[in-house]
């Protein structure tokens, strides 16, 4: 509900009858606008959704929004949407020419007794909290319980009685990301935080582009413009939140032709630090490494290798080093059926998307993995739909690291397959067992990855309770069992998503490995269950084509699940391809039992967990090329 009083503006949030989100003042401060003399509410329906190209949660989302837009007199609007996955408002300006905005006020005032998931900046560049990665745990606790003055990102969860929902943003363009914070100790609402234009960079390092000076406004931007949704996302409880869409569906859909993009997997070499074992060659950054994992990749079904950093000299994506022979790999790939994606920072690029892009299409290359963005201004914002339009035309990928959460980029431009700003598995090479990374993981499914793809980067071989766990950078290991390892393939979305372990590790276990490589990465409906106590385990069920797949994720005590897999054809047969934990898996983490067999649609499951285990269920139809093997 939007409300006046005077000039000013309030909106609050019901569900039902049930009010969720007490009232908090918006406004958007434009210079030369002058005060908010509302005109005459002009109500509208519309058809939100369609069909969604690589969707990772649905193919089709099918939404009726009702609505209203207000002109407030000033050459801007008021528009607000109501559907049954929630609501959204978002400012509309009618002005001539470009307009300086200088601030945006919003707020997050939830009922008393309300529980919050949320996420701190993990840091800042010179004082300056926009300047970070934008991965951090997520901690859980009433308003009380959030320290003052720290920038907090979205999306933030909220669960009350009756109700759960997540306040995040969508069709950010041109504008900075909104995050919030806690003005002092005695506030009961979160405040919008949000960066100011960079005035000054330097961008010495290769790396990074930091900001050394802002300015007093957001941006500068077209006076003719619709402005980033503000979207509080609703359900009935979280495992219903985890199947909500509403950021895509606000999000303006594809134009022209992506049939091209290519979803799946990769072999991914950063994150085993090149860790091939038993070959004749040294292992490293050079060619005869990066030929193996072409060859894994080929065996196994995965459809990209990525070459991470290392293969660019100081980073220089137009200088290769001289142990990597880019053309024999190119032609190598050529002859085995995969694709080869290159990383870059965003600094290397800024400017020069479409001489490099166009240099490494030619080549043969099919994407990038662009990292090191590290803030959220609107120069942020302005650079990824450039670059998303540039790759696209070019029929180039792309996966977006170092960066915020995602905000609907992917429905406009589908070559846009994941987003990092999550804290993923990478995080296991220089943390140790004192973050609780088993709870982490079931609070990410509905917090981050409630914005879009997470590119998580799950799959380790090596494996250990937290008892034993420890960081290694060179020879990483995850915390809980090998079978989470598997049930995050499924409980993760990314439309891109990297095995993160060597090669030859997979190799020794192949009907594993076959299982990980079949999961699909784009699905054409999603289902999840969450107990009472999210921290203790979640279930996640999706459909793809006649194919069923269902994963369990254990909390710290470990679970027991109980379900009958929906979306079965009743006369069918089934093939059951099971990876799951063994009774010796909660002090042995790598254990794990691997089955295969027939399965009838009546049937009800029952799969226990390890504490910090899981479990990954192929379902395929009889005859539909669903073996032990996958």
């Amino acid at each position: 509900m939007i409300a006046r009083s005077g000039n000013t503006l309030y909106y609050s949030v019901f569900r039902g009858e049930q009010v969720v989100l007490l009232p908090q003042e918006i406004a958007l401060d434009v210079v030369g606008v002058g005060a908010v003399e509302p005109g005459e509410v002009e109500p509208f329906r519309r058809q939100l959704g369609g069909a969604v190209p690589l969707g990772t949660k649905r193919s089709v989302i099918d939404l009726e929004a009702v609505g209203a837009r207000v002109a407030l007199g000033n050459g801007l609007a008021l528009e607000a949407v109501a559907t049954n996955w929630g609501v959204a408002f978002r400012w509309l300006s009618a002005l001539v020419g470009e307009v300086e905005v200088r601030s945006e006020r919003f707020g997050l005032q939830p009922r008393p007794g309300a529980e919050l998931f949320y996420g701190y900046g993990n840091g800042a560049w010179e004082g300056d909290p926009f300047q970070q990665s934008w991965e951090s745990p997520h901690q859980r606790s009433e308003m009380q319980g959030i320290e003052s003055g720290r920038l907090i990102y979205l999306p933030v969860t909220l669960v009350q009685p009756g109700c759960a929902l997540a306040v995040t943003e969508a069709e950010l363009r041109d504008y900075p990301g909104l995050n919030l914070r806690r003005a002092d100790a005695a506030a009961g609402a979160l405040e919008a935080m949000q960066a100011r234009w960079p005035l000054a960079q330097d961008g010495s390092s290769r790396r990074y582009s930091r900001v050394t000076q802002r300015a007093d406004y957001l941006v500068r931007t077209a006076g003719t413009r619709a402005f980033p949704w503000r979207v509080v996302m609703m359900a009935g409880d979280l495992g219903e939140l985890y199947a909500n869409d509403l950021v895509l569906a606000l999000s303006e859909p594809a134009a022209g032709d992506f049939a091209w993009v290519r979803p799946g997997q990769v072999a991914w070499d950063w994150w085993n630090h090149w860790g091939l074992e038993g070959t004749p060659f040294p292992a490293g950054v050079n060619t005869e490494t990066y030929c193996a994992y072409i060859d894994f990749a080929a065996d196994f079904g995965v459809e990209y290798v990525i070459l991470d950093e290392g293969w660019a000299q100081d980073l220089d994506v137009t200088k290769i080093v001289p142990e990597i022979d880019l053309p024999a790999i190119l032609a190598h790939v050529k002859t085995r059926g995969v694709g080869i994606i290159l990383w870059s920072s965003w600094q290397q690029l800024i400017g020069r998307q479409e001489e490099i892009f166009a240099h490494y299409a030619k080549l043969g290359v099919c994407g990038f993995k662009i990292d090191f963005f590290d803030r959220d201004d609107a120069e942020i914002a302005r650079f990824l739909y450039h670059t998303a339009a540039v790759a696209a035309r070019l029929h180039l990928v792309l996966d977006y690291h170092g960066i915020h959460k995602p905000t609907g980029l992917a429905r406009t431009f589908p070559n846009v397959l994941s987003y990092e700003g999550v804290f993923g598995l990478e995080q296991v090479k220089w943390t140790g067992p004192e973050m609780d990374f088993v709870t982490n993981d079931l609070r990410i499914a509905f917090t981050r990855l409630l914005a879009g793809s997470a590119d998580y980067t799950p799959g380790a071989m090596r494996n250990a309770p937290r008892a034993t766990y420890r960081a290694d950078y060179h020879r990483p290991m995850s915390m809980g069992t090998r079978c989470r390892q598997a049930a995050l393939f499924l409980v993760y979305d990314s439309a891109i998503r990297m095995l993160c372990d060597a090669p030859s590790a997979y190799r020794r276990e192949p009907d594993f490995t076959r299982l990980l490589a079949a999961c699909p990465t784009t699905f054409d409906e999603t289902r999840a269950v969450v107990p009472e106590d999210p921290d203790r385990g979640l279930l996640v069920f999706r459909r793809r084509g006649r194919e069923v797949w269902v994963a369990g994720l254990a909390g710290a005590q470990g679970a027991r699940f109980t379900f009958s897999p929906p979306w079965l054809e009743a006369g069918s047969d089934y093939l059951l391809t099971l990876a799951a934990d063994a009774p010796t898996s909660d002090a042995v983490a790598t254990d794990y039992t691997f089955s295969s067999r027939p399965f009838h649609p009546s049937e009800a499951l029952t799969l226990p967990c390890a504490p910090g285990g899981g479990f990954l269920l192929r379902l395929a139809p009889a005859g539909d090329g669903g073996d032990g093997g996958c």
